[in-house]
């Protein structure tokens, strides 16, 4: 069953589609809605799930049949259930791309200077959130931890999640410097590679300047007929999710060069493991 955001998603996106339809602006429905022209686009991009009494407003103005607000009001009742994320108290940012990532089939990532989460091993997972005490309150370190542990149970599920990663070998030899942590690490790569779900390729120094010096990036694809791909962009202080189609057709094109500059498989698992002796 889709997650809560993934029926907010559609729930805004067919409010948009019928806004459309009419040739009405945000402001109009804003005015409708006695609400801001803000509040309209959180709906419409999937944010915020409307009340029950703004949705009969919205449902009775583009007269819509009985079958249909049927459905339009069961999606709205779903939409504002919570995930199982919503217990760990991810920031809201972060919680949309959690919820996005648990009805995905296909995760396509690039990372600089990180071991991608679906990959961490609990240690480093928790030094990652520690050194970033201005994100995660120490308090919160462990429920942090958790919630990334929790995402990793789809790589290992009947229906698991297809992982494609592709890392800088910079993020290897920032795991490595701290010895504590890289053997473990870098044996959980290797053993993870080895599965037929999940990819990992390693772009080399040698490989130079590439197409996403400036950052890393994450790509979302989601089962045919039910949502376009996404793409999710972090940085040292929050993240974003990027729906434009474009942006993530781009993003696309860039993650396939990275591929292609990249080592193979079979050679970065043996880069991988070379690491994990040190």
């Amino acid at each position: 069953m889709p997650s809560p955001t993934m029926r907010r998603k559609t729930l805004g996106a067919e409010l948009r589609r019928l806004r459309n339809a009419e040739a009405l602006s945000a402001d109009q429905i804003a005015d409708l809605l006695g609400c801001s022209q803000a509040k309209v686009r959180h709906m419409e991009n999937g944010r915020t799930a409307p009340s029950k009494a703004e949705l009969k407003v919205l449902m009775d103005h583009y007269g819509l049949p009985d079958e249909r607000r049927s459905i339009l009001e069961e999606t709205r009742e779903e939409a504002r259930k919570r995930g199982w994320w919503s217990t760990y108290r991810l920031p809201s940012w972060f919680q949309d791309y959690v919820g996005m990532e648990s009805d995905a089939v296909r995760v396509r990532t690039f990372e600089l200077e990180m071991i991608p989460g679906l990959l961490q091993t609990e240690a480093y997972a928790r030094a990652i959130n520690v050194i970033g005490s201005h994100m995660t309150e120490p308090e919160e370190v462990e429920r942090q931890v958790s919630a990334r542990l929790r995402r990793q149970v789809r790589l290992d599920e009947g229906d698991s999640l297809a992982l494609h990663a592709v890392i800088s070998e910079a993020a290897l030899h920032r795991c490595t410097a701290d010895p504590a942590l890289a053997q473990e690490q870098m044996r959980r790569l290797a053993e993870l590679a080895a599965k037929p779900n999940i990819s990992i390729q390693v772009l080399p120094f040698s490989s130079g300047l590439h197409e996403s010096v400036s950052g890393s990036f994450t790509l979302l694809d989601f089962p045919p007929g039910t949502w376009p791909s996404s793409a999710y962009q972090e940085y040292a202080v929050g993240g974003h999710l990027v729906d434009d189609k474009d942006a993530v057709a781009a993003l696309s094109t860039v993650f396939q060069r990275l591929c292609e500059r990249a080592m193979s498989e079979e050679a970065s698992t043996k880069l991988i493991s070379r690491h994990a002796d040190i």
